[in-house]
């Protein structure tokens, strides 16, 4: 006995050691996170620690209170819609079916300002998978009909076939089993195309467990069997199991009691291993119904309490109702009246439990949600004044940026201008050095040549007074000396030089000299 104890310890400690070495990693992750600056990137890894809290089976929620906490004091509008959707999603995993819709509508209402088309149809399906929950077959199917159009408009097959789905599992909720088959047979056709086995594995489930309801058995055995070699090919935690419950449900319906037995005994330790209550409540529960039949009422009994008491522990109403329904059958069946007539006033207890506690949490969930639409809406307001301000900041940003560009520009073409200017005075500076030199050489070649003073210049028409302006510009003279010795102002001096040039047909000194000369 001891080396057993020994062998079991030695088998648990590396198990217990890899667990907390897991949530070391989550812990000491979220410290490190604790620790950084408030930004949209913190909240994005806190929400992706959070969902691998979820998948380790350690959830610690004060991870998700953290981001939503952030996002708000942020404005960040994605990270407050995703977090509420995951609190959402944590609450129906803990049947808190109230909440979770509240959740799910406010991270509806900020994720629709958005443009993340995928957490908008990811929040849709939430909606209807917990309406249906709930019963409230109308809502949900609103819900999954509007992320049906949506995920047709964006081609989002993924969640085009979890609305199919959905859909499909209304209808089977309401008993309108062909529509149920029309949507899950165009779910299965999807799952197809995308090679998904684990929706296909859910579609043929489904299909299966419609024929058990309109009774046709053989396609009931042949689409559940389809599921549960799926299951078995390509392993994922129950799935098994859960087929199995399937069979057992099938051979009850059948009134093969024995045959139904087996398969739900054979879901037991899978569902035990993944820690799935409320289906291994509901298979014990079976168990005893099946044992009823088959007048074992010891074994009966054992099943049925064993059911209850796990139903109990995860508050699962449809499990509890039926164990205290099945209880009573117990009861009678043993003619244990007295019995009987108590476990029927406990299932009545339980039902009217069940509406009052539905009234209250309604009650409740409305006035959470009056004051949480309240808050959302100052969120939201506030969170739009910010993007306002955020974009006038921006377009002032870029309004100061235009200014230095066009300042610059504006320095940049004065210097331009400048330095055209400066190019012009040279140029012009090199044309008058060329005239001066081509004067003074005019100038000599005039005194070896003393005819140019009597050359007559009848023929160009010129006045005595321009052919005096005229030697004086082969001279050399600028306009304000011809003027001085002349005794007349420069202007008219300019007014004869003008005549000159129109007379000679000339543009400038150099060429009127030149033609005189020649």
């Amino acid at each position: 006995m001891r080396y057993l104890y020994l062998l079991l310890c030695i088998l648990i400690l590396p198990i217990s050691i890899f667990s907390q070495k897991k949530n070391i990693q989550i812990d000491s992750a979220y410290q490190v996170l604790k620790n950084t600056p408030n930004s949209i990137k913190k909240v994005d890894d806190l929400i992706a620690l959070y969902k691998q809290s979820i998948r380790q089976k350690e959830i610690n929620k004060s991870v998700l209170e953290d981001a939503l906490t952030i996002s708000k004091h942020i404005f960040y509008i994605k990270g407050i819609g995703t977090c509420y959707d995951r609190k959402g999603i944590t609450a129906r995993y803990e049947q808190d079916y109230s909440s979770s819709i509240t959740n799910h509508k406010r991270a509806l209402s900020y994720l629709t300002q958005t443009t993340d088309t995928l957490l908008i149809l990811i929040c849709l399906n939430n909606l209807g998978v917990t309406y249906r929950k709930v019963n409230l077959e109308k809502e949900a199917f609103n819900y999954y009909f509007e992320a049906l159009k949506l995920s047709e408009k964006f081609r989002d097959n993924r969640s085009k076939s979890i609305a199919l789905n959905g859909i499909g599992n209304v209808f089977i909720d309401t008993h309108q089993y062909d529509k149920a088959l029309y949507y899950l047979r165009k779910g299965i056709l999807l799952e197809k195309e995308r090679n998904n086995n684990k929706g296909q594995e859910y579609g043929y489930a489904n299909l299966g467990e419609i024929f058990i309801e309109k009774k046709l058995f053989d396609s009931a055995y042949f689409y559940i069997d389809k599921a549960l070699k799926l299951a078995i090919k390509y392993p994922r935690k129950e799935g098994v199991a859960i087929k199995y419950t399937l069979f057992g449900k099938l051979y009850q319906r059948k009134e093969d009691y024995k045959k139904s037995n087996e398969y739900y005994i054979k879901s037991i330790p899978q569902l035990e291993k993944f820690k799935n209550t409320r289906y291994l409540s509901k298979s014990y529960l079976n168990i005893g119904i099946n044992n009823l039949h088959l007048n074992k009422f010891e074994e009966s009994k054992k099943c049925i309490n064993a059911g209850l008491d796990k139903a109990k522990q995860i508050n699962s109403k449809e499990n509890i109702l039926l164990g205290y329904e099945t209880l009573t059958d117990y009861y009678s069946k043993t003619n244990q009246y007295k019995k009987a007539l108590s476990a029927q006033k406990q299932v009545l207890a339980f039902r009217d439990s069940i509406l009052n506690e539905a009234s209250q949490k309604s009650f409740i969930s409305t006035q959470i949600s009056y004051e949480s639409s309240k808050k959302d809406t100052r969120i939201q307001l506030l969170a739009k004044e910010k993007n306002k301000s955020d974009q006038k900041a921006n377009s002032n940003f870029w309004l100061f940026i235009a200014s230095v560009a066009i300042g610059i520009t504006t320095i940049l073409i004065l210097i331009l201008l400048r330095r055209n200017k400066l190019l012009e005075l040279d140029q012009k500076n090199n044309e008058i050095k060329n005239y001066l030199l081509q004067i003074k050489k005019l100038k000599t070649s005039n005194s070896k040549d003393p005819s140019f003073s009597n050359k007559e210049l009848k023929e160009f028409e010129l006045s005595k007074r321009e052919i005096e302006v005229l030697k004086h510009i082969s001279n050399g003279l600028s306009n304000a000396q011809i003027a001085e010795k002349m005794f007349v102002s420069n202007n008219t001096i300019k007014t004869h030089i003008s005549h000159i040039y129109t007379k000679l047909d000339v543009k400038n000194r150099v060429q009127a000299v030149q033609k005189i000369s020649s």
